[in-house]
């Protein structure tokens, strides 16, 4: 069997994707190709005028390449130059916060480099972790600081979604243009279930405050329109996973 390509936007020495690593090792053999330092909100961009820098690894116990440029560089480079065949899947992830709700699926770099692998035909998959407040701020200002707490919580979301992966390559032949995207929650339930959910409407102000002459990116609080139920964000509040496939082959059938 190909080996598992693993990336995410968070940057190869986050702990988030070093549990994932080892959850999906049960699995085969896996490869990690991941940004050298963060590129969250960065999409599905491309370094179109920049040179991409690509340093292995050596002191992870698997094989690794920290990559100067984007997530879905990342699997692009990866794809075309680093792995003598196409891998099983495109595991992205898990990311430090949820990427549930439209405004942030469609900013997101792990979602990004997931659906870079789907326009390979490759089965991909991503995963993302909501946090509270404290968790987020604590892992942004201190990347290795899981905590007890945290890192069994991460732990089981990976041994979920290495299961939930394993399940659908079983199920699956080569697909197109589809990403396979699963949150899971802050305060899961006793025994979180999957829920197929739909991506919430969001809907954004102004990310951006005046600073004088000049512009700096400020988070603010979506709002959401109401599409069909269960969505992504209700799921996620109800304590389960949420489960969305992101089908972009779709678009091609307009006509």
């Amino acid at each position: 069997m190909p080996p598992i390509l693993l990336v995410n936007d968070d940057g190869i020495d986050s702990p988030l994707l070093q549990v994932l690593v080892s959850s999906f090792q049960r699995l085969g053999d896996v490869v990690v190709a991941a940004p050298r330092q963060e590129q969250s909100w960065v999409s599905k961009r491309m370094s179109r005028f920049e040179t991409l820098q690509v340093a292995k690894r050596e002191d992870l116990p698997y094989p690794a390449y920290a990559i100067s440029g984007s997530p879905a560089d990342c699997v692009n480079l990866a794809i075309g130059h680093l792995l003598a065949q196409p891998p099983a899947a495109v595991v992205s992830g898990i990311n430090v916060g949820h990427n549930a709700g439209l405004t942030y699926i469609l900013s997101s770099g792990t979602i990004g480099a997931a659906l870079e692998g789907a326009l390979h035909a490759i089965p991909s998959f991503a995963a993302s972790m909501a946090l509270d407040r404290n968790d987020y701020d604590r892992l942004k200002d201190e990347p290795q600081a899981l905590g007890r707490k945290l890192q069994a919580k991460v732990q089981q979301a990976a041994e979920l979604f290495a299961t939930f992966v394993e399940e659908t390559l079983a199920l699956q032949g080569t697909v197109y243009g589809v990403v396979h995207s699963l949150n899971f929650p802050s305060s899961p339930n006793e025994n979180p279930k999957i829920t197929l959910s739909n991506p919430a409407l969001t809907q954004a102000s102004s990310f951006f405050e005046n600073n004088d002459q000049s512009y700096s990116f400020i988070y603010r609080e979506l709002a959401e329109n109401e599409p069909n139920s269960p969505t992504d964000r209700e799921t996620l509040k109800s304590g389960d996973i949420s489960y969305t496939k992101l089908d972009f082959s779709t678009l091609g059938r307009n006509l």
